[in-house]
């Protein structure tokens, strides 16, 4: 179980690696086509997704890909953080009521696949 637990919080730093991915590809659409920022954000992306698919194979060799893939969804929660922290967007309650039905989805599908893992 602490492995499983080990792995869980793995997926979770891979995923919030991942999803500031979308950071760096808005950044980089932001400046001008085949500039110097633009080559910088695009090449940031692609080492952000580098380092997210070595971390994302190293979890799946304790979560199955059902369980680690239903967990993706959070990542809609890191974009809301993000579009808050970097690019001042507004939080609104539909952003927020999403993201809880997001949440109670995951969790919903995660302990039950797990419930049924002990049986």
């Amino acid at each position: 179980m602490k492995d499983k637990m080990k792995a869980f919080i793995m997926l979770q730093i891979a995923l919030l690696i991942m999803s500031f991915g979308g950071v760096c590809s808005k950044l980089a659409g932001r400046q001008e086509f085949l500039s110097l920022p633009f080559f910088f954000f695009y090449g940031l992306l692609i080492l952000i997704l580098f380092i997210y698919a070595i971390i994302w194979q190293q979890v799946l060799k304790s979560i199955s890909l059902t369980v680690a893939y239903a967990c993706k969804g959070v990542c809609v929660i890191y974009g809301i953080i993000w579009g808050i922290l970097f690019f001042q967007e507004k939080l609104r309650w539909n952003m927020v009521a999403g993201a809880v039905l997001v949440l109670i989805g995951v969790y919903c599908y995660v302990f039950g696949e797990y419930k049924e893992q002990k049986q």
